[in-house]
């Protein structure tokens, strides 16, 4: 007798291949994944902190870079408190945890968040950096120059 088609032990048995190799594929697609992330939430924070840096220089005012560690966001906004924000962006909440050695805002309660300003010079306040760690401990920084307020990726 000539059956064709597949019984269903050997359609059990393909399957289980496959998703045995696909588990022992994961780990190896997980920090390419990680690594991508991260790179693009580093080049979107540097972004924004230039555009900062540019908005002040251009419009003869301080402009604040705010980002707050606790709920992953961070805002660009004018330094006079009753003009609203210019851009406001949220980090990817697949990075497990953000450092940031910015001042904290003076008087404020909210101590998760940091604050770098830029004068009408187009120089920072301070130098600091912000540190996105993934759960694998893989990292990028985004440092910020004092005097230039040159903003580098590592």
């Amino acid at each position: 007798m000539n059956k064709k088609g597949f019984t269903v032990i050997e359609l059990v048995l393909v399957v289980s291949i496959i998703s045995i190799l696909l588990l022992m594929a994961r780990p190896s697609i997980q920090v390419p994944l990680e690594r991508s992330i991260l790179e693009t939430e580093a080049q979107k924070i540097a972004g924004d902190i230039r555009l900062t840096q540019q908005l002040a220089y251009t419009q003869g005012r301080d402009f604040h870079f705010e980002i707050d560690i606790t709920e992953r966001y961070y805002k660009i906004r004018p330094s006079n408190p009753f003009e609203s924000s210019i851009k406001r962006e949220t980090l990817d909440r697949r990075i497990k945890r953000i450092t940031c050695n910015f001042a904290g805002i003076p008087g404020g309660s909210h101590s998760s968040l940091k604050r770098l300003t830029y004068t009408p010079t187009g120089i920072p306040s301070q130098t600091g950096t912000i540190e996105l760690i993934m759960g694998s401990g893989i990292k990028k920084s985004i440092r910020v120059a004092v005097a230039t307020g040159r903003v580098v990726i590592r």
